[in-house]
């Protein structure tokens, strides 16, 4: 079983901004030093908070690390042109010894579409074809296409990728039909871990196996993403970790589409926040094995949270759960 981060690269416009990517980067070597197998950027456009994006703090990343995968969890390929993000992955793929994941998905918030001008009744299309676009390239031929959106005669990218084929691809997806295109598109399936229903991970987790088997796939491996946080009583957890993911999760809830998420966010407690100590956590994400998943990512802190308490989440985490589930899940 394997573990990583979400380096959450999202602060209030008027923090220092370069404060925090020194620090978070630092979290990230810790991360590194503590045995967790990867770390993850994010990606979001005229948002409401100061957020780097993912192709810079990638570089970063790779150039202040030496073994962990790196990857975006996710990048919103409908903004970008399949080939320029062919190119940029194979540059990181080889600046990092073959250390990428491209992680993408369709997005949601409307005005992010807007802002591009792109009609949101696209962004399926553009994903597909962007998949499909990416992965021709990264084989190093010459490559013609014609799709709905791009259309481009006998290209070939000016940097291959180290990793024959090219890094692998995780496609994000909620919905029933996207995670089927996630079986049929994606190396994995990168399951979101915080809806509010008990029953969306099983019943999703079923519908992604039916569309692997119909579609003659296997997955590379079955990552989850989560909110995790980690201290010597369950009761230190929530008083130390809930007001920040509170005042994180209000600040998304600011878009319509996550507006159910200050709505519903007793839910999300109860059901999907992992905040707890080592024993409470361990028997958790127990569940998330049984369903098949074989890596825990997880945000180590969420808005305000000072940095020397993710730190010592991470270092706990590290210390007292991962060895038990390596040991057990071996």
């Amino acid at each position: 079983m394997r573990f990583g981060i979400m380096a959450s690269h999202q602060w209030p416009f008027e923090d220092d901004l370069r404060r925090h990517v020194a620090e978070l980067t630092e979290l990230v070597q810790l991360a590194e030093e503590l045995g967790y197998d990867s770390a993850w950027v994010i990606n979001h456009f005229v948002s409401n908070l100061a957020t780097p994006q993912p192709i810079s703090m990638l570089a970063k990343l790779i150039e202040h690390t030496e073994r962990i995968t790196v990857g975006t969890g996710i990048l919103l390929l409908p903004f970008f042109h399949p080939v320029h993000i062919a190119e940029e992955f194979a540059t990181l793929d080889q600046l990092s010894g073959g250390r990428v994941v491209l992680g993408v998905a369709a997005g949601y918030r409307d005005h992010e579409f807007e802002a591009f001008g792109i009609p949101v009744d696209e962004r399926f299309r553009r994903l597909d074809e962007g998949i499909r676009i990416v992965r021709a390239l990264w084989s190093g031929e010459r490559v013609s296409f014609d799709g709905e959106i791009w259309s481009f005669s006998d290209q070939r990218i000016g940097v291959p990728p180290l990793t024959p084929g090219g890094p692998p691809i995780w496609v994000g997806a909620g919905a029933r039909l996207a995670v089927r295109r996630a079986a049929r598109l994606g190396d994995a399936w990168y399951a979101p871990g915080n809806s509010p229903s008990r029953s969306y991970l099983q019943k999703h987790v079923g519908i992604y196996d039916e569309a692997l088997a119909e579609y003659g796939r296997t997955p590379s491996e079955r990552p989850i993403g989560v909110e995790l946080y980690c201290a010597p009583t369950t009761g230190q957890a929530v008083a130390e970790a809930l007001p920040h993911a509170r005042r994180e999760y209000y600040t998304y809830a600011e878009y319509p589409a996550l507006r159910w998420q200050r709505e519903r966010f007793d839910e999300l407690v109860a059901n999907t926040l992992l905040l707890g100590s080592p024993q409470d956590l361990i028997e958790r994400i127990r569940g998330f094995r049984a369903l098949g998943f074989d890596h825990l990512i997880f945000r180590p802190f969420w808005l305000g949270m000072p940095m020397e308490q993710a730190r010592a989440s991470i270092r706990l985490f590290a210390e007292e759960v991962i060895p038990v589930l390596r040991e057990e899940f071996a």
